[in-house]
């Protein structure tokens, strides 16, 4: 893409609440915070609130038209795309993946460079019908999801997510980093547990002799293990705990003995 671009979600006279909630909280999985709806029927409470669990950025900062007009008269130019399942008379429908390849190389407001956004409205009808035929006709491209199985009619939200995902897929975007990342597992070895004070240690009072120069014996065989599990550094520290007792135990039995001797 030679340009950047912005995306918006629309949903048109959509009826549940707690659609408009789930659609907002997966907004924020796609790192997308411009909810536009187009004659709602239905108030928002704090059932809409609740849908949208830890995505409330969309359902708060939403933009409400009265009407396509409205919309029209109010938004800024874009490439507009419509979901449907249906298919018939004046709809050329084609697959998402399909739509947005077509864009991505041959629409003009993509060819040309530039630092400024161009905004694409992803546009969702309500959950009875979906889109009408009036609809579409704002629309420049008509899109439909891939399913799989013999139900093809999805809720309302999934069909939101599976549109930006399958944008975010194509188009791109910033990924998500998880907390912790890379730094969740331990590095490369076993550390976070001393080889030679505390693995060693156990298994020589175990009565493995590991001073013979040998490839594999008891100790290099564990190491092995540990390393291919790549353990957590938490798993390490409840390694080297179990370890370092069992070690003592051992001691304290073996001076116990001595003792009895």
């Amino acid at each position: 893409m030679k340009r950047p671009f912005e995306v918006r979600i629309v949903l048109v006279r959509t009826i549940y609440e707690r659609n408009i909630g789930s659609t907002s909280r997966a907004m924020s999985n796609m790192g997308i915070d411009k909810l536009i709806l187009v004659d709602p029927k239905c108030e928002l409470t704090y059932e809409a609130q609740q849908a949208a669990a830890t995505g409330q950025t969309g359902l708060q900062n939403r933009t409400t038209y009265k009407s396509w007009d409205e919309f029209i008269a109010q938004e800024p130019e874009s490439i507009k795309i419509a979901f449907t399942a249906r298919d018939g008379k004046g709809r050329q429908v084609r697959d998402i993946d399909e739509v947005l390849t077509d864009i991505a190389d041959h629409a003009p407001q993509f060819q040309l460079e530039s630092e400024e956004p161009y905004t694409v409205h992803l546009i969702f009808g309500p959950e009875d019908w979906g889109l009408a035929g009036e609809d579409l006709e704002y629309a420049n491209f008509c899109a439909c999801l891939p399913t799989f199985g013999e139900n093809w009619s999805l809720n309302l939200a999934q069909a939101t997510l599976l549109g930006m995902f399958s944008l975010r897929k194509l188009w791109g975007g910033q990924r998500t980093k998880l907390d912790g990342g890379k730094k969740r597992r331990a590095p490369q070895g076993i550390q976070g547990i001393d080889p030679d004070q505390t693995l060693k240690s156990f298994i020589e009072e175990m009565g493995f002799d590991l001073t013979k120069q040998r490839k594999i014996n008891a100790y290099t065989v564990l190491r092995r293990m540990l390393l291919q599990n790549t353990p957590t550094k938490k798993e390490l520290v409840i390694l080297e705990t179990v370890l370092q007792q069992a070690t003592r135990k051992i001691r304290e039995w073996k001076e116990f003995k001595n003792r009895e001797r």
